[in-house]
């Protein structure tokens, strides 16, 4: 029988080891001896590096920013130089219930309410607002039910103390372009009501945060949200030019639900299940996706996903790939002969834009293109969206507004002809006649030799020679090419913002705001 192991610890001496980081005054006579113990320093290391940290650079600690993105459907909040947000708050139906309403743990409890797939009633229950129609929202319930996030987060997520010990906190709020006054005037009554009472809160736009997180100065900012699509052409920080479609993730998740509907009619006998709006929004996040341009193979199509019905003791049903793909198919890029300026494709929203803006502008933005949204990481969404815009660029090189000028066809090709002394252009026929003041020209002509520029003086001449010096060169303008640029997201962008000290270009003070409204003049500087 083999000899059991020494223990180590009772073996040891019983006089302890002496080590040269304790000092004799600092060594201990009592305890047990032999017991392991952390030896005590005889010095400190906090005096070389001053009165803070190793990690830290600055004497004084930073002030804190606390940053809130509010959409449509849920508020993200946090602090300033942060990557990500704290905590995202989404509005459901269940975040208003009761104190002790315990009805959802209930056997009996129908989750499916609001099974209807109706356009005006889809997914009302899981907005705070909706931008389209303020005329029947009640905006005292949207006050309590932000008012209660809010609380929510700085509770639970920011730990924020209800003191007013900080009163330099300061505040940034993120909303999306073009929100209703009264949706705006309500959300910065809630935070400065409460108890962190900020003295000033800078508001920030969605798309010029997202053109921030991606690193750009100018870019195209497509934002897929929940009740709309906005594309904004961002120059220097700043929004351009924005145009808006009705299609976006709401129609998605409805078509999603249609699809459904008929899968679990077509396979299983009898069936009498509705498509919720919760179990219609998780199949779309989980397996939708938006097929490419190209012809896809046969196989892929073929594949097919088990989605389980909202019933639990119904089995789950197959259900192929290509019909996964048709709402994206259907709604963002569907060719549709009905649609209006407010009901248009993707591609065709992009090209929109790109076509009312200027030339050197437009080539930059071209090349720059950033997809952002709630729904903007579906799966092939973008690598789709830029080879429709190409094609699209392809059918129409002369990036000319008009589509077919009919009777004043004539007119317009001599007006280009006229032109032709100031730009490059094909050799004209001898019989075309030009004006008198027009000189014909194979080359197009520097700005100051052009006959019909009167800018001949010497400040004018150098300051055409200087503009755009430092921005983009010629040659990047010319070779621009269709080109997506990864985003970060506005939250991100906007906690760099905070983070660099930035300005917001509207900052609301609280005393004014409190004491006007958001109509005073003294509440936007």
């Amino acid at each position: 029988m083999a000899a059991p192991a020494p223990d180590y610890f009772n073996n040891r001496p019983t006089a302890p080891r002496s080590r040269p980081s304790i000092l004799p005054s600092q060594q201990r006579t009592g305890g047990t001896p032999g017991s392991p113990r952390t030896p005590l320093l005889g010095r400190s290391i906090s005096a070389q590096f001053g009165t803070g940290s190793p990690g830290s650079f600055r004497g004084s600690e930073p002030e804190e920013v606390i940053i809130y993105e509010l959409g449509s459907r849920h508020i993200s909040a946090g602090f300033a130089g942060e990557s990500r947000p704290r905590c995202i708050l989404p509005f459901t139906p269940d975040t208003g219930r009761r104190v002790g309403d315990y009805r959802q743990y209930d056997a009996r409890f129908d989750r499916r309410r609001g099974g209807s797939v109706k356009r005006k009633d889809w997914g009302r229950g899981h907005e705070l607002y909706s931008t389209l129609d303020l005329r029947h929202q009640d905006l005292g319930l949207i006050s309590d039910k932000l008012e209660r996030a809010v609380r929510t987060i700085h509770a639970d997520y920011l730990q924020l103390a209800p003191s007013k010990d900080k009163p330099d906190l300061k505040a940034i709020l993120v909303v999306p372009s073009l929100l209703p006054s009264p949706l705006i005037e309500v959300a910065l009554k809630v935070l400065f009501n409460h108890h962190t009472t900020p003295p000033a809160i800078a508001m920030l736009t969605t798309p010029i945060l997202a053109a921030v997180g991606a690193g750009l100065r100018d870019a195209l900012v497509i934002e897929v949200g929940w009740e709309e699509t906005v594309a904004t052409a961002v120059g220097e920080y700043k929004a351009v030019y924005q145009r808006r479609s009705a299609r976006a993730g709401e129609m998605m998740v409805s078509e999603m639900a249609r699809v459904l509907g008929e899968e679990v009619k077509r396979q299983v006998t009898d069936a009498d299940e509705k498509i919720s709006f919760e179990h219609a929004e998780d199949v779309t996040q989980r397996t939708g996706w938006c097929r490419p341009r190209h012809d896809v193979g046969p196989e892929l199509l073929a594949a097919t996903k088990s989605i389980p019905l909202p019933e639990a003791h119904s089995a789950p049903i197959p259900i192929s790939q290509e019909t996964l793909s048709s709402p994206a198919e259907t709604v963002l890029y569907g060719q549709d002969s009905r649609y209006d300026d407010e009901d248009v494709p993707l591609p065709h929203l992009a090209h929109a834009v790109l076509l009312a803006l200027p030339s050197d502008f437009r080539a930059s933005c071209l090349s720059r293109i950033v997809l952002t949204g709630s729904f903007a990481d579906l799966p092939g969404l973008q690598q789709r969206l830029l080879h429709e815009l190409h094609r699209i660029i392809e059918q129409n090189p002369s990036w000319d507004k008009v589509a077919s000028y009919g009777s004043a066809e004539p007119k317009y090709n001599r007006v280009l002809r006229e032109r032709s002394a100031n730009i490059a252009s094909t050799p004209q026929p001898p019989d075309a006649p030009l004006s008198p003041t027009k000189k014909p020209a194979r080359q197009s002509l520097p700005a100051s030799q052009r006959v019909h520029d009167d800018a001949k003086d010497t400040i004018s001449q150098t300051a055409m020679r200087n503009h755009g010096i430092g921005r983009h060169k010629p040659e990047d303008v010319k070779k621009a090419e269709i080109r997506g640029v990864a985003t970060l997201g506005a939250w991100a962008g906007a906690s760099l913002v905070a983070r660099l000290g930035v300005k917001g270009v509207h900052e609301v003070e609280r005393e004014e705001f409190l004491r006007h409204g958001l109509s005073g003049g003294g509440a936007f500087y």
